[in-house]
């Protein structure tokens, strides 16, 4: 399995090196539904396949050149969403197990493509892309902040989470394109966000709100 997936990942980012994001919507849809597929029913092979950082990077990069393209872009968001959330996520305890065995690994591929992943779903939801979008972007965001903060010993935002969401909140590019968020509202939002993290997954309608 995990032989085969390697083998897809190198052949479809070739292709879409080649191409670029933006101009193969239905092969990153697809490539993400079948990651997505591997998460839930096969994440050892998925988690021990070399390409992942890469995969991850690739999910990144989707946010930013292709959120006008809903449906590749909404896949994307679902595997990113679930892959750094997977604590939250209903799964056989022997599935829990494989991935808490490689909760390093997505930490630190976390850790590399954390910040992008927030400034491209704020800059979203603040009207960088379409509105249908909304809930998968709120839905990716809320679980990057809960995961970071449910990794503290403390139980509140370290200094990486406050560095990511004060860059974000006060990225020149957002504040000039959103009518949604200035520098006052930002700030408040941090705060509120990080509130309602720590609070658990029953605040996360809160959060989306």
């Amino acid at each position: 399995d995990r032989q085969l997936l390697s083998h897809i990942y190198q052949c479809t980012f070739a292709y879409v090196q080649k191409r670029g994001p933006s101009d193969c919507p239905q092969v990153i849809k697809a490539l993400f539904e079948v990651s997505q597929r591997y998460l839930l029913f096969c994440p050892q092979s998925l988690c021990q396949c070399p390409e992942l950082p890469s995969l991850f990077s690739l999910g990144t990069a989707c946010l930013t050149e292709c959120k006008g393209e809903i449906d590749s872009t909404r896949s994307c968001l679902v595997f990113l969403t679930q892959i750094i959330g997977w604590k939250s996520i209903h799964l056989p305890a022997s599935k829990v197990e494989v991935l808490g065995k490689f909760s390093s690994t997505i930490d630190n591929i976390l850790l590399q493509n954390g910040e992008i992943v927030i400034k491209s779903c704020i800059g979203g939801i603040s009207g960088g892309a379409p509105q249908i979008l909304w809930p998968s972007l709120s839905e990716c965001l809320f679980a990057v902040i809960m995961h970071i903060i449910s990794e503290s010993p403390t139980g509140e935002p370290n200094a990486i989470l406050q560095n990511w969401l004060q860059s974000a909140m006060t990225d020149n590019s957002l504040l000039n394109n959103s009518q949604n968020i200035t520098s006052d509202i930002g700030t408040s939002m941090i705060q509120i966000l990080c509130d309602l993290a720590k609070q658990g997954l029953k605040s996360k309608p809160k959060a989306k709100m």
